[in-house]
């Protein structure tokens, strides 16, 4: 049983979840793999065990959107397919990282009647899922470009970057493309935003990590 997560006693070092739920080893991907695709029957929740995945939508017109990157100990999946069990995947899992590592949970094995606590738990990751996509909308709005990457580099660095004294390092394989999406704007300006924080010594980076020199003032 030691290879079961239970997740009212799972805590990735960053979130505990009250969820109470079991997750079973699922797979162990390399980076750029497929946890699954878009459009398939989405009749699974997944759980970051380790490692870091992309969910992302690809639109009618050939755009890819990216919605999210889920990190250690964060689930995912079609929150929709809970109460809806022909729902299919609105968008694809990819890997970002070398030897990720997924957990998931058969949708048909949550029973409403028996797991009413399994059930709260869950919804209120859903409500969380939305006020990130409902600040990420306020962000577009009222924010400038820089500041999104930014503080989308210091989001990601903050939940899935090990620390090293002051320093902190990202290891995940992101393109200037990927940042641009998540950040909802140019390759050209990440590329310029990046480069700005390398010369002022606030990061050093390679293709598959980043490493911040502190996250104290990142923004000044």
């Amino acid at each position: 049983m030691n290879h079961i997560n239970k997740l009212s006693d799972y805590s990735s070092g960053k979130r505990i979840f009250p969820v109470g739920l079991m997750f079973l080893p699922f797979k162990k991907l390399g980076k750029f793999q497929t946890v699954y695709r878009q459009g398939e029957l989405a009749n699974k929740l997944f759980m970051v065990k380790n490692g870091a995945v992309k969910l992302c939508e690809l639109t009618g017109s050939g755009e890819q959107i990216i919605h999210a990157i889920k990190t250690e100990g964060e689930i995912f999946g079609e929150w929709d397919a809970l109460f809806h069990p022909e729902a299919y995947s609105s968008n694809s899992a990819i890997t970002l990282s070398n030897d990720t590592e997924i957990h998931f949970i058969q949708l048909s094995e949550i029973h409403f009647d028996t797991t009413a606590n399994s059930i709260a738990g869950l919804s209120t990751l859903v409500l969380e899922d939305f006020k990130k996509l409902n600040l990420r909308h306020k962000r577009l709005l009222n924010t400038d470009a820089a500041y999104r990457i930014k503080e989308t580099l210091l989001n990601l660095a903050q939940k899935a970057g090990q620390k090293f004294g002051d320093e902190t390092l990202l290891k995940i394989w992101l393109s200037h493309e990927d940042l641009a999406k998540l950040a909802d704007t140019s390759r050209q300006t990440v590329t310029a935003v990046m480069n700005e924080l390398k010369n002022k010594n606030k990061i050093t980076y390679s293709r598959d990590r980043i490493l911040f020199r502190s996250l104290v003032n990142f923004h000044s």
